[in-house]
């Protein structure tokens, strides 16, 4: 799968917001765990011109953060301690938490709309509240790379689209943004470049607004149609057959 992810659109570089698209079992997740570190690889696959499997896993950390797709609903941590485990790349937790550690835990809270959650039990909480709870843990490491998997799932559309402004926010801001995305209309609207997965294949990497019905089509195996609104937003919408 892990063909020459620089090429396409500026490929994955600091300051894009970089959406994977595909069917469910493509790899999509599995190329995420892979660019975290987590997996093995053939090949070579450099972070800052060095091969990611010579970093350390706490040097790694302050570099690449990763939201994994399970929602860690189990563990027995307030939602405020849990969010202060992505400082732990940062030396928190070990060396004790610093006045700086809990700034960044209850930014993120707040970024996140979390606040009212910080002393609830994190195995309390719904999928869609946990989700957001981990992103604000991965806001408070503050990685230069975020690999995001299916950030939205289990939230409604108002915290969906909410999550993705967050996400162009970081890119904005000069991160690295890699996420695995359900809803191929919040990833075209939103995305600088989109990474086209089948069969774990990477099959194409265009443009945020760089969709077609050909390349839909051939990736889902279904025949789509494009709405359009009256402000100029593109819809793509699967046709039953």
């Amino acid at each position: 799968m892990l063909k020459d992810m620089s090429s396409g659109p500026e490929g994955l570089s600091q300051g894009r917001l970089v959406a994977l698209i595909g069917p469910n079992g493509s790899g999509k997740t599995t190329l995420l765990r892979t660019l975290c570190g987590l997996l093995r690889y053939d090949g070579s696959v450099t972070l800052y011109g060095r091969e990611l499997g010579t970093y350390r896993r706490r040097e790694l950390g302050r570099i690449v953060g990763m939201l994994p797709q399970t929602s860690g609903a189990d563990i027995a941590y307030s939602v405020h301690d849990l969010i202060g485990l992505g400082r732990i790349p940062h030396g928190g937790l070990v060396s004790g938490r610093s006045e700086d550690d809990e700034a960044a835990v209850l930014n993120a809270a707040r970024v996140m709309g979390v606040e009212p959650l910080l002393f609830r039990q994190a195995s309390k909480l719904s999928g869609g509240e946990m989700r957001r709870v981990l992103m604000a843990m991965l806001l408070a490491q503050d990685p230069a790379v975020f690999l995001l998997d299916e950030p939205s799932s289990a939230s409604d559309i108002k915290h969906a689209v909410r999550m993705f402004s967050i996400m162009k926010d970081l890119s904005s801001s000069g991160k690295l943004v890699v996420s695995a995305v359900h809803d191929i209309n919040l990833a075209a609207r939103f995305a600088d470049a989109l990474v086209v997965i089948k069969e774990g294949r990477i099959l194409d990497i265009v443009p945020g607004g760089g969709l077609d019905e050909d390349i839909l089509s051939r990736l889902y195996d279904v025949s789509f149609e494009l709405f359009m609104s009256s402000g100029g937003e593109k819809a793509w919408h699967a046709i039953a057959e």
